[in-house]
């Protein structure tokens, strides 16, 4: 209910002002439906229905809201929490630039779709394969931008941090995200964020420079806490002949507490578009430092200090007949990743009532187990900010094309993914047909293709291959 009346306290606002100033109201409805590749059957995940915007503007003020209804197919839970409040902020524009607050979406880059200094407003990753902000959630934020002559300053802070959205026991999500059940997570302490951007007009592109100070958007290993007494009566109650280590390890990772937390990091960014004739030249370039923050709780600690640089080049070309080529290069250089592993009093007790533990039952797995204990190393380094397809792969090239025909009514478009780290391919083609204005047909169809490699990711994502389909009605 707390939902819906928020929806509906802007139009209540705005109806006694209809008069003095400005109301526009459009939307768009989406439904549609995502069919697997190989049996035809629907993969069930979130999607939204429909988006509605409204906006009043009066003078130099201007109120501006954005709701989505989302919903999924199979079961569908009718609630409040099928309203997503997306952005919602006064915007006033002083003789300098212009001045937001409220919750928005920001985006900076100059790449399509994969940029790696866009780091301020957290992902959705139920929609990572759609570009632009329909991938990207909200944030409580303040925001001011100001020109001077061919140059623009941006000022962000973000006083409330905000994580990606990841799909949890989601079976037809296409990447399972390991989370451990249980899992504590440590939020940070210092909450707010600032970004920085200055960008300069030249007169055949423009280039930025950019610095944001925040916290990763994605999780990362914290530490574990050990209880190692559970497993001791497990011990004492079962009969020797009956122990054997695998039951027992499930029973000591069952009693094991996983914490994970978002570390600090600075992003020192730059990016570039030139347009020389019919090539439009894209470059953009990020620079990350990341620590993971001091937890003051007695456990066994993971701590991470790393430098990485991730970079877009991207070429296009548009032809006379309404044909346009793209090419992208999207790279991930792991620079230094410093990390540290403290173990704490937990697995040190854990360990040395192991060798004092006198058991019968025990006898039989006790040198695996402490094994297992004394093999307790620190994940292997993964970045919490940049380009969401760094999730996918550090290194890949992407090719597609564009055409219009039919006097713009028929869109045709066409996509192939390259993953240059491990073998790996996505194609993408797509269709939109306008019947009439304001109402299309939208058709497009995914397919993956990966290596033998167990943790090979586009592997992951041959089952997920799939044709959308779906109607646009916008009004």
């Amino acid at each position: 209910m707390k939902k819906i009346f928020t929806l509906l306290l802007p139009i209540m606002l705005l109806l006694p002002f209809g008069l003095l100033g400005q109301v526009n109201f459009s939307g768009e409805l989406t439904p549609g439906a995502m069919l697997r590749i190989n049996d035809g059957s629907l993969i069930d995940l979130p999607f939204r229905v429909g988006t509605v915007t409204l906006d009043y503007a009066v003078g130099d003020v201007e109120l501006k809201t954005t709701t989505s209804l989302e919903t999924r197919w199979k079961d569908p839970e009718f609630s409040e929490d099928m309203l997503q409040f997306r952005e919602a902020y006064l915007m006033w524009y002083p003789s300098f630039g212009e001045v937001k607050l409220g919750k928005m979406i920001h985006a900076w880059g100059a790449a399509d779709a994969n940029n790696p200094t866009d780091n301020l407003s957290p992902y959705d990753y139920y929609y990572m394969f759609l570009a632009g902000t329909d991938r990207k959630l909200g944030s409580l934020s303040v925001a001011g931008k100001a020109y001077f002559g061919d140059a623009q300053i941006e000022l962000i802070a973000i006083p409330q941090f905000e994580p990606n959205r990841l799909p949890q026991d989601e079976p037809d999500f296409p990447i399972q995200i390991p989370i451990p059940p249980g899992a504590r997570y440590w939020m940070p302490e210092n909450e707010f964020e600032f970004g920085a951007r200055i960008q300069y007009a030249m007169g055949m592109g423009d280039i930025s420079a950019s610095y944001f100070k925040g916290n990763d958007r994605s999780f990362s290993p914290a530490g574990i806490e050990v209880n190692i007494q559970p497993v001791l009566d497990y011990l004492n109650q079962t009969p020797s002949s009956s122990v054997d280590f695998e039951t027992t390890m499930n029973v000591f990772q069952s009693n094991m507490t996983s914490h994970l937390t978002y570390r600090s990091t600075d992003m020192i960014g730059l990016d570039a578009v030139l347009f020389p004739g019919n090539w439009t030249i894209r470059g953009e370039f990020a620079y990350f430092q990341s620590q993971t923050p001091g937890i003051d709780f007695d456990m066994s600690k993971f701590s991470y200090d790393a430098k990485y640089l991730q970079s877009v080049i991207q070429a296009e070309y548009s032809f006379a007949n309404n044909v346009q080529l793209m090419g992208q290069y999207i790279n991930t250089n792991y620079m230094t990743t410093d990390s540290e592993f403290a173990p704490g009093s937990g697995l040190a007790n854990a360990q040395a009532v192991l060798h004092d533990t006198s058991n019968h039952a025990l006898d039989a797995v006790r040198d695996p187990l402490l094994v297992e204990l004394g093999n307790f190393g620190i994940p292997e380094f993964s970045a919490g900010m940049g380009t969401p397809f760094g999730l996918i792969s550090d290194q890949v090239v992407v090719l597609s094309s564009m055409v219009t025909l039919l006097d713009n009514d028929l869109e045709l478009g066409g996509m192939v993914m390259i993953n240059l780290a491990e073998t790996g391919y996505m194609t993408n083609l797509n269709s939109s047909y306008t019947l009439r204005e304001g109402l299309s047909l939208d058709a497009t169809l995914s397919y993956f293709i990966g290596g033998d490699e167990a943790d090979n990711k586009f592997k992951q994502l041959e089952d997920f291959s799939n044709l959308n389909l779906g109607l646009s009605v916008s009004f």
